[in-house]
């Protein structure tokens, strides 16, 4: 089990490392000072703590950055300024730690961050999610993880997956109830796959292909609380 810690401040950088090696004396610890340090390494940690307020790149810049090298493991985000949280949504945090940190929180949000990444190499990946559909006289099997999100447009259901779209007659809420948990509803119109949201507000989603999606204002905070979750499972899983 690796745990890498990234702070500007070399004290607050120490003090963590002091307060890790504390609780966990077992793991492998590795600090960084900068963002850019951190972007340099070529083999990334199974737990991260990230400072989010850094000179030259920020945390969030950074994180942003990983996630774009598909790193899929745990960012714990360490701020000073808890308003900065809910910039911080788009990269998936597992938590975040409101400086000083406290020493019962940090021993906490670690062992469930342990626990979790322990999840996740015992877990074995599936390999086989698909649904079936029937569209005319074809019948496809479609896999979930290339759906990027559905859409309902004229009595007829379309799957717009990574390369291609499917069209075929169903109804949403059915096709609801066979995708599981990481996809949500946000519109009576739309069912989207949160590992494929690039960015939200209040109003709108982008998908990675690029679409704007309206989401409900009733739904919203349903909403943040299942992407909040889905971030929490991993999604690398």
């Amino acid at each position: 089990m690796r745990i890498a810690i990234c702070d500007d401040e070399v004290k607050i950088c120490e003090m963590l490392i002091g307060k890790v090696k504390k609780f966990f004396p077992d793991v492998e610890i590795i600090s960084y000072t900068s963002g850019k340090e951190l972007l340099e390494e070529k083999s990334f940690p199974d737990i991260l703590l990230l400072d989010i307020k850094m000179p030259d790149i920020s945390g969030i810049e950074t994180a942003k950055e990983l996630r774009n090298r598909n790193f899929y493991n745990i960012i714990i985000f360490i701020t000073g300024e808890e308003e900065e949280v809910f910039n911080s949504f788009d990269v998936q945090p597992f938590h975040f730690l409101v400086k000083p940190v406290e020493d019962h929180k940090l021993k906490c949000v670690l062992e469930n961050a342990i626990r979790e990444i322990s999840r996740r190499k015992s877990t074995p990946i599936d390999k086989n999610n698909y649904i079936n559909i029937q569209s005319g006289t074809s019948h496809i099997r479609v896999d979930l993880s290339s759906l990027i999100y559905a859409e309902v447009y004229n009595r007829k259901t379309i799957l717009h997956m990574k390369k291609e779209n499917i069209e075929y007659y169903g109804q949403l809420s059915a096709l609801e109830k066979l995708v599981g948990e990481d996809f949500f509803r946000i519109h009576r119109s739309y069912l989207v796959n949160m590992r494929y949201v690039a960015r939200y507000d209040r109003t709108t989603l982008r998908m990675i292909n690029g679409d704007e999606l309206s989401i409900s204002r009733r739904l919203y905070d349903d909403f943040l609380n299942a992407y909040m979750e889905f971030s929490r499972r991993g999604i690398g899983k």
